[in-house]
This record gives structure tokens, sequence and C-alpha cells, in this order.
């Protein structure tokens, strides 16, 4: 037969041709036609002899069809499948005992049906061959269940993006086609949700799981650049540019979609705003494993994220440097809150009209064991990164806590004092904040009114409504809460006296420049009457020099804080150096 569908008449055996296999059998061919089985016998020239009666059932077709044309089973094949059916009949009729093939047939009413085909060359009593028996089962169901396991072990089940598995195997292809085309021209990029666990946190993971899918589907409909999108973990993505013209067309492509990404998710009437890191690792034949452009691209992430870029950065070999580095200060982090490393120093905060102290800020520093003092703006967004900053918040918090406390109870000079202790964001999202500072000024005996607990306005703003609930609790505590940094994020005051707010910090850049702005002295004497007019007192940083004190107290400035009145310092001094600064004859004032 062409093509070899059916077997032909070459198996002999003594140079004697076999008889058909049912010829003085009838008994035999009447247990084939009422087998509850689809069951083919088809003799050594390729008749069929016989077929079930059962595959009207199976496929919807009665069996004279079959016996009219004995491709007839080619025939309802799908065109795709039908080399798997002529690999089958060119097994058997090379000699081989059995042969099976698995493939799609269509049914009358034009639906697919997966079929298992399992054919035997079959044998008279004197060993000669005489045919083939062939039986067809409907695995249709089971291959619907194995499309689906292959489904799960290749997708994400959140957002049915394909998952991290796929993503290696795709960029193992893409590496393998440019090796042999010798053309690098494709680009991995790394996306990673920012601040998406303050989400979770604040909202649930219900409201995270939602936030992740929409942005899923923005993704996808965003794609044309590159072949598709992965979800590689809880709020990371990966895209592959594949055949790309030139650099600038990928960073194009990220430009649209950082748009994207920007527009406000409205969930339960609420306008959830996010944003996005991106890192990107362009193709180089120098890199040649998959796992490779996923860490460099991730690691191009992290430093344009700490780095303060525009959301984007391109992996080199200095960001790998940098990376190496960043690695090792992370170990030596672990290290030195093991090690007893870090230590504060207090920086007054002092009545603009007298001078004297009313409280000081705590100021974190870390002395490595080499000696070395590492600047915080160095680790703390680290420690912030990586989850220490939780750790390595309480700390402070119980030291300058628990310090206090000391003075209080050895010096009556202090017990009108407070102290400020900066919170970071991931503190303030943290759910257990209320609980821990509530324990630690029970464990250090310090009254709540004496702690003042700083936030930045921008903190404030990514999650007004957990914020709000998180700052609650803590002035239900009898916390003060102090706004810090104010002028440089995006808010107005009048929205922030929304939040149990009781003083404000001006950020020191609007400080500096009073004598030489005038713009800017205005700035801060209209936030000076606002702020009384809503009951908050004020404190200006970073005031240097005299002439800066004197237009302060013109603005009518609550407080003050700088090097004019002192510069940071070690606990041991802070004692004689609040002795000296006092006034006898004014009393204390206190910060609200």
């Amino acid at each position: 037969m062409a093509g070899a569908t059916v077997p032909t008449n070459t198996a002999v055996k003594d140079g004697q041709h076999s008889r058909p296999i049912f010829s003085a059998n009838a008994s035999a061919r009447d247990m084939v036609l009422h087998s509850p089985l689809w069951e083919f016998w088809y003799s050594a020239d390729g008749t069929l002899e016989v077929v079930s009666n059962v595959c009207e059932l199976c496929c919807g077709y009665e069996a004279k069809h079959f016996y009219r044309n004995s491709r007839f089973m080619e025939a309802i094949l799908i065109e795709e499948h039908l080399p798997l059916w002529h690999g089958l009949w060119r097994k058997l009729n090379e000699g081989e005992v059995y042969a099976s093939a698995e493939f799609q047939i269509r049914l009358p009413d034009s639906k697919k049906r997966w079929m298992k085909f399992e054919a035997s060359r079959a044998m008279d009593c004197h060993g000669c061959y005489c045919g083939i028996r062939a039986f067809c089962h409907d695995i249709t169901s089971h291959r619907n269940v194995v499309q689906q396991l292959t489904h799960f072990t290749w997708h994400d089940s959140l957002t049915k993006l394909p998952n991290r598995s796929k993503c290696i195997e795709k960029i193992k292809n893409v590496i393998h086609c440019a090796q042999k085309a010798g053309r690098w021209n494709f680009s991995v990029v790394f996306i990673d949700i920012d601040r998406f666990k303050n989400i979770n946190d604040s909202l649930g993971h219900a409201a995270g799981d939602t936030i992740l899918c929409k942005l899923a589907d923005r993704l996808r409909s965003s794609i044309y650049g590159f072949e598709t999108v992965f979800r590689v973990g809880g709020d990371e993505f990966v895209l592959i540019y594949e055949d790309t013209s030139n650099h600038q067309s990928v960073h194009r492509s990220i430009d649209t979609l950082i748009q994207h990404i920007k527009r406000p998710i409205l969930w339960n009437g609420k306008q959830i705003h996010m944003s996005a890191s991106f890192g990107v690792m362009h193709g180089d034949p120098e890199v040649d494993t998959a796992d490779r452009y996923l860490q460099n691209a991730h690691v191009a992430l992290n430093h344009g994220r700490s780095n303060g870029t525009d959301g984007v950065a391109v992996y080199d070999s200095q960001i790998f440097s940098k990376a190496l580095k960043l690695i090792s200060m992370e170990l030596d982090l672990h290290n030195a809150l093991i090690n007893n490393e870090f230590f504060l120093v207090y920086q007054p905060v002092v009545d603009t009209k007298t001078r004297s102290i009313t409280g000081f800020e705590a100021l974190i520093r870390w002395k490595n064991s080499q000696g070395n003092i590492i600047s915080p703006t160095k680790f703390i967004p680290l420690a912030e990164e990586t989850g220490l900053i939780l750790q390595l918040g309480e700390w402070v918090l119980f030291e300058a806590c628990s310090t206090l406390a000391e003075w209080r109870k050895n010096n009556s000079l202090f017990n009108g004092l407070k102290v400020n202790v900066n919170l970071s964001a991931r503190q303030l999202s943290d759910l257990e904040l209320t609980d821990t500072v509530s324990r630690i000024l029970e464990e250090t005996n310090l009254p709540p009114e004496c702690l003042r607990l700083e936030v930045t306005e921008t903190m404030l703003m990514e999650n007004p409504d957990y914020a709000d609930i998180t700052l609650r609790r803590l002035k239900a505590l009898g916390v003060g809460i102090c706004i810090d940094d104010f002028g440089t994020g995006y808010s107005s005051l009048m929205y922030l006296q929304q939040f149990p707010i009781g003083n404000l910090k001006i950020d020191r850049s609007f400080v500096a420049d009073m004598e030489k702005n005038p713009a800017n002295y205005e700035i801060v004497k209209a936030v000076v009457a606002l702020a009384h007019a809503l009951g908050l007192t004020v404190v200006a940083e970073g005031v240097e020099e005299e002439e800066q004190h004197i237009m302060l107290l013109e603005a009518g400035c609550d407080f003050s804080q700088g090097y004019l009145f002192s510069r940071p310092v070690s606990p041991q001094i802070l004692p004689d150096l609040v002795s000296t600064m006092q006034h006898s004859q004014n009393p204390l004032s206190q910060a609200g």
C-alpha cells in the first residue's frame, strides 16, 4: 500500500503464503465483531478482515467505512499526526513484532479525540506470518490530565504565566541559537515590583494576588519585541527580547512598560500606585548559562535600585564588582549584629529661643571589625533590602530607650527630655511594630511620652491607610510621632494633618539656602505658620550658621538641630553637654 499504511504480503515461511486469518474460523470472527474493545484484524496482504462493531461508539463512524476503504483510519487522522501512523506500519512491515502510536482523530462532529493504536504481528500454528491484530484505545482523558500536569509544571498557578523553569529553558534555547548564528542580539530583563511586601502586609495577600495578576496582564498585553513574559518569583518577572535590532529598542520598550505599571490599580475602591525596577543583561558571548543571565540581570536591578536611577540599570563588569562588595557587606552586617559592632550617637534638639536642650536624636553608627566607621547611607539601604533593618531597628530602639531611662534615673536634668528614633519603611509596615515598641518601653521602664518616632512623609504616602492605622496605635501608647525631612516628599501639610502627628522637621535643604534664597525662607515661614495653625510644633534641621538661627527665631520656629548647637556625640559625653547647655533661668521647653 502507498505510504506503508497497512501491512504488505511480504512475510512468509518455507515459501508458502499464509491464508487469511479468519478463513477457517468464523467463531473467532464473531468474537472480534462483538468485542467490547475497538479491535482490527488485517490479513497479510493488507486487507481489513474485520473491525469490531464498537468502533462507532469510539469514533462515531460505522464499521462499513473501514471495510470500504482500508485507509479510512488514515483519512480521519489529523494531518500533523500522519507521520506517526506511517511510522507505526513501517516498523511492522520491517518485521517488528509490536508497534504503537498516539494520535488524534477527527470525529464526525469535527471534535477531536486522542487514540492509542497498538498493533502486533500475528503468526499461525506453523509459525507463518498471517496478518496484524490491532487495538485502538481512547486516551483523551489521560492526555488531558498529562497536558494539565505539564502546564502546571511549566506555568505559574496564580498568573498563568510561564514559570522560572520555563524561563530557564527559554534562555537556554536563545543562547543555543545565538551560538549557532554567531549573533548575540537578545536581552534578558529582570523586573521586581517595588515595595510589594507593603501591599501584602497592609492590604492582605488576597489584594496582593489580585494586584499581581493585574500587573501580569499588563506585562503580557504590552509584549511585542520579545517572546513572552515569565513570573520567576513572588513579585519578580522576566522578559526575554529576541532578535532585537539594537539596545535602544529594548530600552524604549521598557520605558513603555514602566508607564503601564505606573497606572493606578483599583482595588476595593482604592487606587493602588505601583512601580518597578528593571535590570538588563544584554546578550554576551562570554556568558553561556541561563542562570548567569538571570543572576546578572538581578544584580543590575539591585544596583539601579540602590543608586536611585530611573528604575533601569544595565549589567556591566563594574556593577558585578560592586555587587561582590555588597555581598561582603551583607555578611559583615550579619556579623556586626552578632559582635555588637553598632553604637549610637546623640544629636541635641534645642529650644530655638533659649538654646536649652529639649531632647536628642539617636543616630546609628557602625565600627566594623577593621576599626573603620561605615556611613549609615551605605549600610542602612542594604539592611532595608535584606530585611536586617527589623532586627537592627529593634536594637536601636531598645538601646536609645534604655540609655535615656538610665540617664533619667541618675540625672534629674534628663527628666524632661525626649529621644527621637527613626523608623524605616520596613519597620513601619511591620505588623508587630506596636507590640515591639510597647514591649521595649516596658522592659526599659521608659515613659512613652519620652519617646518620639520619626517617619518620612514619603513613607506615609506609600500606603497612607495602613500608615494611619499603625501611627494611631503608636499614639495610643503615648508615643510622639514626628515627620522627618518635611518638604522633600510630594504631600501637603494639609493632607498630613489626617495623621496623628505632633511634630515635624523641616528638611535641612530649605534651612541651608535661607540666606541666599529668599523663596526658601518664605517656605520655612509658611510651614511654621501652617503647622502652628494645625497644633504642631516645628524643628529645623541642619542649622549651622548663627544667621540661620536668627532667621528661624523670626519665623517662630520652635526647635532647632544642627552643628551650630552640637554635633552628634557619644552617650558618655552627652550628660556633661546637657549640663553645660541648660540654662537655669529657663525651664526646659517641651517638644510636641
